[in-house]
């Protein structure tokens, strides 16, 4: 198209909705015209701001003669997020609502579905405009008039044109997206709103949902990490607070980008085992935790309560083959011989060396307890952290308060609610600034390190302790048990724990415990770390770069170092005997507790495919059980070792 006839319409439409918007303003203003201002005005993107006089009027001016014209009928909440808004992600804002009704409104006469016109719309309109496929663009978010300028546009670029060409004809639209787990590489595409439904179209590519050639890549999105989940696009925040995972620009990131997670849309249910004894389940008040675990997961898991006692269970979960596998326990059934027996016991459900599920103990000093683990509801990505280890301060939306030696003795630092970090030192205990942080920024992750025993956990240099009291925690300014204690607040919010460099805090000895006080008074829905005193330290950090760096929920973390650790001991990669010995000491000395299922993710992830030697191998989780080979088209550079269920990818050559 050339660039006169573009202006041509861009005034024409122009013109058009200046004089319905005047039209609005001489006579009664309709409610709904100011409904949808303050909708699209609440929740524009601040670099917006601020907009051309009359640009939000005139659009949903235009949005709404769209939807009384629309071949469906949609639900207020439908039309605000996907029909209502000017742009798709963060593009660059264009006029296009008016141009593209005129031009592509005579296309979809006669269709009977919405689904249909947008087939037809993507079967026509890229000769119309002169715009295809073309990796040569300037950049994969283009918005529709740049795009039309250069005649070609990403997978990212043509979606969004499609999805603006569907708004404009009053057919609800979204943009969906992932980078693949299976194959390095990300892919856009389009849903449309179609008879009670979202209904996926290729975009730019002519084919229905039934004749899609990504689909299957789509269903190999690995559930258990932040940046290989499945995400579309919305206007308004999701109930959940999730954003979309960055695919349009490098390096990927989490976006400011409202999002909802499809990915069990795309996904085939996974596998997942409730075991619990026949003792616990006859008690109604924890069967009914195990049945609100069966309940959450029932769209995404095929559900099998299991009733035996968890050191028992093997030939069941052998039959069963579960992606995930829950240990429904109440206090007295365990202790560290137990949890040592299951850690050995789920390596052996086949026959490699590897842990075959990802699996974790619910319980708590309660049923209650176990039945609040067993309701929580995810994914979230934390707003707050409160940690005594060096953490980046990206890890977290929000807050961030972080005692640490890896600074000097009495330094801490702390981020506020607007990024700004600032660095503090002062002499004396620093357990104080552990108890405020408790209390004021009621972190969703505690990360710890220092000294720990299953009744207390040290402050840095021994600067104070935190220590379990009465069914809660409290604070001294000494290391001993001597000193008064001051009792920490009781938390508003619920949240995780990983403690990657303490002793002997996840061992459960008796109800008033380290673990059993975080998951009880702490609230804690998920608590990884030591039965043992660590002195090598291998599978506690590595949960954590793979939780903190590299996208994994915690669960999946705490399994992915345990599979990199496995894999090290099954090649003989070790420098020595004392790295032979460490990594068979670690094997079997941390635990998990909670829901395994249950995803929590940190802010900070930036998960990719391995460049080189360094850093960790890329874990890969199928999201269902199949003896068959998965990875497919890997560069020669990269190597994969497989499992049942997951695959490693490293370098083919380590440095």
């Amino acid at each position: 198209m050339h660039v006169k006839n573009y202006r041509s319409f861009a005034i024409h439409t122009q013109l058009f909705a200046l004089l319905l918007a005047a039209a609005c303003a001489t006579a009664a203003e309709p409610p709904s015209l100011r409904r949808d201002v303050d909708f699209i005005l609440e929740y524009a993107p601040p670099e917006d701001a601020p907009l051309p006089a009359g640009y939000v009027t005139n659009n949903c001016v235009l949005a709404a003669a769209a939807r009384d014209g629309a071949i469906e009928k949609y639900p207020d909440e439908i039309y605000l997020d996907y029909v209502l808004p000017y742009s798709v992600i963060r593009e660059g804002r264009d006029d296009w609502r008016g141009e593209f009704r005129e031009r592509f409104l005579p296309l979809v006469e006669g269709c009977t579905n919405a689904y249909d016109a947008a087939v037809k719309l993507d079967r026509t309109i890229w000769d119309m405009i002169g715009v295809h496929y073309d990796t040569r663009r300037d950049k994969a978010r283009q918005s529709p008039r740049h795009s039309m300028r250069i005649g070609m546009a990403s997978c990212t670029g043509i979606s969004i044109i499609l999805i603006d060409a569907c708004r404009a004809v009053g057919i609800p639209a979204r943009l969906v997206g992932c980078c693949w787990s299976t194959i390095p590489g990300n892919h856009s595409w389009v849903e449309v709103w179609s008879q009670g439904r979202w209904r996926v179209l290729a975009s730019g590519e002519k084919e229905r949902e039934d004749d899609i050639w990504f689909l299957a890549l789509a269903a190999e999105a690995d559930i258990t990490r932040i940046d290989r989940r499945i995400y579309a696009s919305r206007w308004s925040p999701s109930p959940d607070g999730t954003r979309f995972w960055q695919t349009w620009e490098h390096p990927q990131r989490l976006s400011d980008v409202p999002a909802d997670d499809v990915t069990s849309r795309y996904v085939a249910p996974v596998r997942y085992a409730i075991v619990s004894s026949p003792e616990t389940l006859a008690i109604p008040e924890w069967r009914a935790a195990a049945d609100a675990l069966a309940a959450k997961h029932a769209g995404e898991a095929e559900v099998e309560i299991v009733a035996a006692k968890p050191t028992d269970s093997l030939p069941r979960l052998r039959a069963f083959r579960p992606r995930y596998a829950a240990f429904l326990m109440r206090p007295g059934e365990f202790g560290t011989e137990t949890l040592v027996e299951l850690k050995r016991m789920m390596r052996r459900i086949d026959d490699d060396p590897f842990d075959d599920a990802i699996w974790g103990v619910v319980t708590g000093p309660d049923a209650a307890t176990a039945m609040r683990i067993a309701s929580s509801s995810s994914p979230r990505t934390v707003a707050s952290v409160l940690a005594t280890t060096g953490v980046d301060a990206n890890v977290a939306t929000g807050r961030v308060t972080v005692v640490s030696d890896a600074y000097p003795k009495g330094e801490w630092w702390a981020k506020d609610a607007n990024g700004a970090v600032v660095r503090h030192s002062e002499p004396g205990s620093l357990s104080h600034v552990f108890a405020e942080a408790w209390r004021e920024i009621d972190p969703e992750l505690i990360l710890t390190s220092s000294h720990a025993t299953e009744h207390n956990l040290e402050m840095p240099f021994s600067l104070g302790n935190v220590v379990t009291l009465r069914g809660g925690f409290a604070t001294t300014a000494e290391v001993n048990r001597g000193g008064s204690a001051t009792p920490l607040a009781a938390p508003r919010r619920e949240k995780v724990w990983l403690a990657p460099g303490n002793c002997l805090i996840a061992n459960h000895v008796d109800s008033g415990d380290m673990v059993m006080t975080a998951l009880s008074f702490g609230r804690v829905n998920q608590f990884a770390g030591y039965l043992k005193p660590t002195w090598f330290g291998f599978a506690g950090w590595n949960s954590w770069k793979y939780f903190g760096a590299l996208g994994s929920s915690l669960a999946a973390g705490h399994y992915a170092a345990c599979q990199w650790l496995n894999l090290k001991l099954s090649r003989g990669e070790f420098a020595d005997e004392r790295e032979k010995q460490g990594l068979l000491w670690d094997r079997d000395a941390t635990v998990f507790y909670g829901d395994p299922m249950h995803r929590v993710y940190t802010a900070s992830a930036a998960g990719t495919y391995p460049a080189d030697g360094a850093g960790a191998p890329f874990l890969v989780v199928f999201p269902y059980s199949s003896q068959k080979r998965r990875i497919e088209k890997m560069p020669d550079s990269l190597r994969v070792t497989e499992a049942d269920d997951f695959a490693l990818i490293e370098p083919a050559v380590r440095r």
